[in-house]
């Protein structure tokens, strides 16, 4: 029934379909009119149903039946979700209305939802006064929310304990808080990136995500990180931090993520970096970094790492080390590191030394 111009589905269009249990009506002319009430009663079997793509529904249907698990309203033009929106809609379990119009979500706007695990309202000009404090909270066996893009200025407070995933990037969020996420102890995937407005990660703001797998936090603001910036992290088997803007690394920044395997720091900007920061000693199970992009000083203080990269058969693996370049000394800017020894990372009077010695 997709893509035919549909401008209305009554009941009699379905009657007798006893063992109906998608309805994809994506891609039509159809209106909250034209579903009219009783349209998907007597459907013992009806679970899932599509009404994305009919940019005409300026409001979301007002008669959908309670039975149903599966409800995706995407690309459409609803503003508002009021607290009747989904009221009956007690035994939804998956809810895509991402890509509408959406402004604003009244308190009570998912407070029936209990059953759902898995909301998607993203790319929606919902900002931070559109999303009241706690209005997730009663749907307590959500796994997974997708607020991507909803121009959110602040992390929104009181999510459900029960998420696993939860995707904020492509907001204007400026700063992570202390104990931010501390609720969210079963979450595993965390999504903030492509957001330069995020430019301080407060310490033991990931406290409490002990069992987070995956963090993507790649083009970003945040120029400088502590020893207690990852607090938290202590299960993360995936960072992403690549494409920012930070400026230096401590050396334990990374030491309390005991289960690290890949970690992405290419094109920020670094110069230096010290040897402990990828100790292996401290992050045992680190088997791969990028490091490719920044703007390197190539003297002594980086020739354990222009000689580990040459001994690339030793754990962390650097990836795409042809892509690195130097950007000081003067001497070697613009040199590939593929090109030079590590006898060429020396520090001032060593490389005058080398040079008298070779005249």
């Amino acid at each position: 029934m997709a893509e035919n111009s549909i401008t209305s589905v009554s009941k009699e269009d379905l009657k007798g379909l006893n063992f109906l249990k998608t309805v994809d009506l994506s891609n039509n002319q159809l209106t909250d009119g034209g579903l009219p009430a009783g349209t998907f009663e007597n459907l013992p079997s009806f679970s899932d149903l599509d009404l994305s793509y009919n940019e005409k529904f300026d409001n979301f249907p007002t008669h959908l039946p309670g039975n149903l698990k599966t409800f995706s309203f995407v690309f459409n033009k609803a503003t508002h979700v009021t607290e009747r929106t989904f009221s009956n809609l007690t035994e939804l379990v998956h809810l895509d209305i991402s890509n509408n119009q959406l402004e604003s979500i009244a308190p009570g706007g998912f407070k029936d939802l209990r059953n759902l695990g898995t909301l998607d309202i993203g790319f929606n000009p919902i900002r931070q006064d559109g999303i009241p404090a706690s209005v997730f909270k009663p749907a307590n066996r959500l796994q997974t929310l997708g607020l991507r893009s909803a121009q959110l200025p602040r992390v929104p407070l009181d999510l459900p304990g029960s998420l696993q995933d939860l995707d904020l990037a492509l907001n204007l969020i400026t700063e992570l808080p202390p104990h931010i996420f501390s609720n969210l102890t079963d979450l595993q995937y965390l999504s903030l990136w492509l957001q330069p407005s995020l430019t301080r990660i407060h310490d033991d703001a990931f406290r409490g995500l002990g069992k987070l797998q995956v963090l993507y936090a790649n083009s970003c603001g945040v120029d400088s990180v502590t020893n207690s910036t990852f607090n938290g992290l202590s299960g993360v088997r995936s960072v992403d931090l690549g494409s920012g803007k930070i400026t230096h690394l401590p050396a334990g920044a990374f030491h309390q993520m005991g289960n690290l395997k890949s970690l992405r720091l290419e094109q920020n900007q670094l110069t230096t970096l010290e040897a402990s920061v990828l100790d292996t000693r401290t992050l045992p199970r680190l088997s791969e970094v990028q490091l490719w992009g920044n703007p390197w000083t190539c003297d002594c203080h980086l020739r354990w790492l222009k000689e580990h990269v040459d001994n690339n058969n030793t754990a962390p693996t650097v990836s795409y080390p042809y892509l690195m370049t130097c950007s000081a000394p003067l001497r070697l800017q613009g040199r590939a590191w593929d090109a030079l020894t590590p006898d060429d990372f020396v520090c001032g009077d060593r490389h005058l030394k080398t040079v008298n010695r070779t005249s």
